[in-house]
């Protein structure tokens, strides 16, 4: 364990707000980046223990010397125990220098000027947090330096120093980001983007990764006309020379929506608008957090509309959408090998079976897609689904099982596609049977070639499937198929 550090206790004992029950936190941040000293105030409902999620924090919690000044509180049994009272404030720091030089590198690591970490280590939560009471934490930051977090900035508080605490599970993993970068705001319909781009030798582009992401998110929006969630974190991570612009990326629940992006500062802004995993990404969160089990809904909506989405904003022409839906779809035919849907999914990195996950839920989406156009003849669409899902429900803090959230889409569009799909395909060993869905769209798909039918009903329906929420061309290439798109029926 590190040895301890003398720290100032500010026991200023500064009265909250009548009938205020917000605990508030202050982080400070040295621009050494070795030590976070954070300063937490009582409100009006005394909490009387704080912990962390992470077991490996305690190590590197610094308290206050006693001998120096008396002690609002003590360390005992890996939580903090909070002796004082209404309104008081207590002080506690992290060692970021002894958790760098640990083998702890699932909490913090480096990144150029700057550190990553887990909110973690170093927010010490109440163990037993009463409904009533909400949680602010503010950061004081040195000059040039920013701070990248997935909690909701506060209203009035520019959006980079003060930020409210969602009600996600604390043991949800989180990413926050301190150093020496900036966040931009980047404004899409019915949302801002909060977009840090940590630093690099090589240097990245800030424009052109802001650029990238803008697009991105302004494809998600032809779906329902607005992005999903208000104000989502976004990080983009330089890692050096990887062969491929984006070789991973990922989107975390914990404390707020969230999509990190680990990227090869080296290759031009073209491979990154080629690139299919912004659209992957920033499509998760058309949907809450799913459980598990149930990873092939959200996996595959979110492959399903990569595609989809990317040709509505003229990122793909249609016909190069469609063929690299259907590549995919052989690529999942080709990854089923005997397990149900359910236990590829739950199993899916011991086992190898991305592929059956991924594109039989994309599978399932088209599936979807097409019979509830058929049903209500083109009055709903499984984007008119997703939109009503986002009216009612997200963002949300909690997680959902696949049936809850087939069954919700059921109720919202008064029908039954989504658990009929459900309970045919969650425990199928096979892949789904495209064979209705190909007729009614006007494919056929062989030799590993798409080839589109021009029958009136099936080009309409593929037209119908490939345009933005409000009936606009995105680009001059899809102005005809767009005047030709009629009813469905």
């Amino acid at each position: 364990m590190p040895g301890r550090l003398a720290l100032p206790i500010l026991l200023a004992i500064a009265p909250a707000a009548a009938g205020s029950d917000v605990l508030r936190y202050r982080v400070s941040v040295p621009e050494s980046l070795d030590q976070l000293s954070v300063e937490v105030c009582q409100g009006s409902r005394v909490i009387r223990e704080f912990s962390s999620h992470s077991a490996e924090a305690g190590q590197f919690l610094v308290v206050p010397d006693r001998r120096v000044t008396p002690g609002l509180i003590e360390v005992r049994h890996g939580r903090i125990r909070y002796k004082g009272g209404a309104g008081q404030c207590f002080d506690y720091a992290v060692d970021l220098a002894a958790a760098r030089g640990a083998d702890s590198s699932r909490l913090v690591r480096e990144q150029h000027q700057a550190v990553l970490m887990r909110s973690g280590l170093w927010l010490w939560r109440p163990t037993s947090q009463p409904a009533e009471t909400s949680i602010r934490v503010a950061f004081d930051l040195p000059e040039g330096h920013g701070v990248s977090v997935p909690w909701q900035p506060l209203d009035g508080s520019d959006g980079d120093l003060a930020y409210t605490v969602s009600g996600s599970p604390s043991d949800w993993p989180d990413l926050v980001a301190v150093g020496r970068f900036r966040t931009d705001m980047i404004p899409v319909a019915g949302a801002r983007l909060r977009v840090a781009v940590l630093g690099a030798e090589p240097a990245i582009s800030e424009p052109d990764m802001s650029s990238w992401i803008r697009e991105a998110a302004d494809a998600i929006t032809t779906l329902y006309g607005r992005f999903p969630v208000p104000s989502p974190q976004i990080l983009v991570v330089p890692q050096g020379p990887a062969g491929e612009a984006v070789p991973w990326a990922q989107v975390l629940r914990g404390g707020g929506a969230a999509a990190h992006f680990f990227v090869d500062q080296t290759r031009p802004l073209d491979e990154f608008r080629e690139d299919w995993t912004a659209a992957h990404e920033l499509s998760h969160m058309l949907l809450p957090y799913v459980l598990r089990d149930d990873s092939w809904l959200s996996e595959g909506f979110a492959s399903y509309y990569q595609n989809i989405l990317r040709a509505r904003a003229g990122m793909l022409t249609r016909e190069a959408a469609w063929q690299k839906l259907y590549d995919g779809f052989q690529r999942g035919r080709d990854g089923t090998r005997g397990a149900s849907l359910v236990e590829a999914s739950r199993d899916m990195r011991k086992r190898g079976s991305y592929m059956r996950v991924y594109w039989s839920g994309a599978a399932i989406a088209l599936m979807a897609d097409v019979e509830l156009r058929r049903r209500s003849r083109g009055q709903q669409s499984l984007d008119t689904a997703l939109g009503a899902l986002a009216e009612c429900c997200l963002p949300s803090d909690r997680a959902w099982t696949g049936s809850e959230v087939f069954g919700l889409l059921d109720d919202l569009t008064s029908e039954t596609v989504f658990m009929e799909l459900y309970e045919e395909h969650a425990e199928s060993s096979h892949f789904p049977d495209l064979g209705p869905t190909n007729t009614r769209l006007g494919i056929d798909y062989r030799s590993g070639q798409v080839r589109l039918s021009d029958a009136p009903a099936a080009y309409r329906l593929r037209g119908a499937i490939m345009s933005p929420a409000d009936g606009r061309p995105i680009d001059a290439r899809s102005a005809l198929e767009r005047q030709e798109i009629g009813d469905l029926d």
